[in-house]
């Protein structure tokens, strides 16, 4: 080798330790079918832990039009709204998509937390038979991600859906 006189840029990027860490909450498995009903539903999970969280996650195939995501409280079913993200474009292609709350949700560790979802026009999002099951308003798009979330039915299907929390 030999040795000559140039600089480069170049810069390392780290997390120091004790920084911040996160955790998820739900399903982060793309499951096998799909549906493209247009109805607001929520999935049930346990919190782990106490966690703050900051985002939802919603797997999809491409499409147009907006997405609303929701976090819900309740026991049996979906009750007040803890977090809401804005109206947010889908993405046109397939896969795992993240939109940030509009302010972050503190949830206790195990009660029942609620991810909800509404589209505008569902391109198909992924599901399986399993318990327990999601819950399903009459309302769609129109009637957005209220709080309460108001009354509906419960079925046996699991969505692909996670929350991601700050610990």
């Amino acid at each position: 080798g030999s040795q000559a006189n140039y600089l480069y840029s170049i810069y390392a990027t780290y997390a120091p330790a004790g920084g911040p860490s996160y955790g998820t909450v739900g399903n982060t498995t793309i499951f096998g079918s799909t549906s493209v009903a247009t109805n607001r539903r929520a999935m049930p999970f346990t919190m782990p832990e106490d966690g703050t969280i900051e985002s939802v996650t919603i797997y999809h195939v491409g499409g147009s039009g907006g997405l609303i995501l929701g976090v819900y409280d309740g026991e049996g079913t979906p009750q007040n709204r803890l977090g809401v993200t804005n109206s947010t474009t889908i993405n046109g292609s397939a896969g795992w998509q993240t939109i940030n709350l509009q302010s972050p949700a503190f949830v206790a560790g195990g009660s029942t937390v609620w991810l909800a979802w509404v589209f505008q026009s569902n391109p198909g999002i992924r599901y399986q038979t399993g318990s327990p099951g999601r819950y399903q308003s009459s309302q769609g798009w129109s009637g957005g991600m209220p709080d309460p979330f108001g009354s509906g039915t419960q079925a046996s299907y699991l969505y692909s859906i996670y929350a991601t929390y700050l610990k």
